[in-house]
């Protein structure tokens, strides 16, 4: 348990010094992109963390690299806690992207690795859930496409899905 606590905190202190995520220029074929959370967790709230890259490899220290962005900040009942693009951001349209996305609830945590590339003029939507908590923690995250004239949500596979460990040095 004590590793496990040292070992979030040095992964949320890590990916806490990346840059913003910056969208695509005015012009460039881009993808709209917006995620959302629904989490079984304590009284006290929960927050969603999705961190973003654009090199191939999905797992590893990747992250930490110059590619490496924070994407979206959503929170459920946190004040110190401050969102960051919560209605969506754009995603150059055909450039692979890898998230890792980290949902936390006091000292529960849930991480899931994921790609995929946005086609464009698309709309997509990520949803992120399960259950934070002491006795039992679980997550997953589902990636659907929007047609917003016909309001019709299709699922979307990942290119990658699961998790990851850092590879041994």
């Amino acid at each position: 348990m004590r590793l496990s606590i040292v070992s979030l905190l040095l992964l949320v202190t890590g990916c806490a010094g990346l840059p913003n995520y910056v969208e695509p220029q005015t012009g460039e074929s881009s993808a709209g992109f917006k995620v959302k959370h629904d989490f079984d967790a304590p009284i006290l709230g929960y927050s969603t963390f999705v961190y973003v890259h654009t090199e191939e490899q999905t797992c590893g220290k990747s992250f930490g690299s110059e590619s490496g962005a924070k994407l979206v900040v959503l929170d459920d009942s946190n004040p110190l806690i401050s969102e960051l693009n919560p209605d969506g951001v754009k995603l150059a349209a055909s450039k692979k992207y890898s998230f890792m996305i980290m949902s936390v609830a006091g000292m529960s945590n849930c991480i899931i690795y994921a790609s995929f590339k946005p086609k464009a003029d698309e709309y997509y939507e990520m949803n992120v859930s399960g259950q934070l908590g002491a006795h039992s923690t679980h997550c997953k995250a589902e990636l659907y496409r929007i047609d917003e004239t016909a309001n019709i949500m299709s699922p979307v596979e990942f290119q990658y899905y699961g998790q990851c460990r850092e590879p041994a040095e």
